[in-house]
């Protein structure tokens, strides 16, 4: 069910909101990758957050 309500949500954000749609996910995260990967996203990028 998460793919096609990612799907439905994606394409509205395309029509209404802006052209390009973009996530942040953790990468230990495999559920949502999964999810992501299946609607059509890809990686294109990698984020590290470093706490002082």
């Amino acid at each position: 069910m998460a793919p096609a309500a990612m799907a439905a949500v994606v394409r509205y954000a395309q029509a209404h909101v802006a052209p390009t749609v973009t996530l942040y996910v953790n990468d230990y995260n495999s559920a949502a990758i999964a999810t992501y990967r299946r609607v059509g996203f890809q990686q294109t990028g990698t984020f590290a957050t470093i706490l002082l």
